[in-house]
């Protein structure tokens, strides 16, 4: 039991010093962990821990350090003002030294909030790190958090037929009480992930041929969320089925300068633009 002050002292130093590196580890691993959109997908883990549960962990002890710090901070107060005027009565130059904190603090917190350098350097490392994870095509879901699409939802989205997803899905003895399951709930009873559930379903169910879309409304409610900025020009020509020298001509026509290899989201961000915005002008020669 805590009898006295010096013993919940000594727990409040404990307790910082062990949130500080529960902190640690966990802010690493969420740092290189997938974007959220493929750890969902493919139920990522790392020490038997999935990425949300990284999240809950590094949350709690942020919580903790916060609370533990100030009551450390409340328990030491004496000796903490204490050494501040033995700083001063030893004539170091405090004032200047708070200034060059509050200096350094301000410059990180603008160059962080604007994506400037240094901070930007970090934020491309952490993308990159992020998107190394991706190694083939079947990783990535067909739009953002298709893991809590219904069986339904997904089919009548991705244009498939509901039907032979379902006998796909009883076919692979892959255990559902109706079609309007999510893909995470089907994937969390059958012990798979939501991108095997979504394969199962794709299986021989190939997407009916659908007419191109003639306007701005339509072309986003097809191809919004659906990853599209990940592709690079060559890719997104394929997938919207546009021919390459009609959709540079296009690209030209509307003062767009771009390389086919460069990505879409890149592309877009160069001229302040969305990737929606480069497909409406690849299919109607215009954009929205």
């Amino acid at each position: 039991m805590l009898k006295n002050k010096q013993s919940l002292r000594s727990l409040m130093s404990f307790m910082v010093t062990w949130s500080f590196l529960i902190l640690t580890v966990t802010g690493i691993v969420l740092y290189v962990v997938p974007h959220g959109r493929v750890a969902y997908w493919v139920h990522w883990s790392m020490l038997g821990m999935e990425k949300e549960q990284w999240g809950w962990v590094h949350m709690m002890f942020g919580g903790v350090f916060i609370l533990t710090g100030a009551l450390h901070l409340y328990f030491n107060w004496k000796p903490f003002m204490k050494y501040l005027a033995g700083r001063v009565q030893g004539h170091l130059a405090l004032k200047r030294e708070v200034l060059i904190a509050t200096g350094l603090t301000l410059a990180i917190f603008i160059v962080s909030v604007f994506n400037l350098p240094p901070a930007s350097w970090v934020i491309e490392l952490n993308s990159s790190i992020k998107s190394t994870w991706v190694t083939s095509p079947e990783l990535e879901p067909p739009f953002g958090h298709a893991e809590e699409a219904s069986i339904a939802g997904i089919a009548r989205r991705m244009d498939l037929d509901l039907d032979r997803a379902l006998v796909n899905l009883q076919a692979a003895d892959i255990v559902f009480a109706s079609k309007r399951d999510s893909l995470e709930k089907v994937a969390r009873a059958n012990g798979i992930t939501p991108m095997q559930v979504y394969a199962t379903i794709k299986q021989n169910n190939l997407p009916k041929d659908q007419p191109q879309p003639t306007t701005a409304e339509e072309i986003e409610a097809r191809f919004a969320g659906t990853g599209l900025g990940r592709q690079t020009l060559t890719e997104l020509f394929v997938t919207i089925d546009v021919d390459p020298v009609v959709g540079m001509t296009r690209l030209k026509r509307a003062g767009i300068e771009a390389s086919e290899e460069e990505t879409v989201r890149e592309i877009a961000g160069r001229y302040d633009a969305s990737p929606i915005d480069l497909v409406q002008i690849l299919l109607l020669g215009k954009s929205g």
